[in-house]
């Protein structure tokens, strides 16, 4: 079983479907999302990682991302 506490400390890029669901959800705004996020922790009740990038942070589910 993949553990997901592997992916923490790790750089990584959303995949496209899951960045354009964060893009959707999020305010609109003029400069456009950066991709290149670390995994800061896990959330052990939802099974999501939890991602930080420039100026956000998302859960997301260790399918959605590729390790950099």
């Amino acid at each position: 079983m993949l553990t997901l506490e592997r992916y923490v400390g790790r750089n990584v890029r959303l995949k496209q479907q899951a960045l354009q669901d964060v893009a959707r959800r999020g305010k609109p705004r003029h400069e456009p999302l950066e991709n290149c996020f670390i995994v800061a922790a896990v959330s052990r009740e939802m099974r999501k990682l939890i991602c930080y990038g420039a100026n956000l942070r998302v859960a997301v589910g260790a399918g959605d991302v590729v390790l950099i």
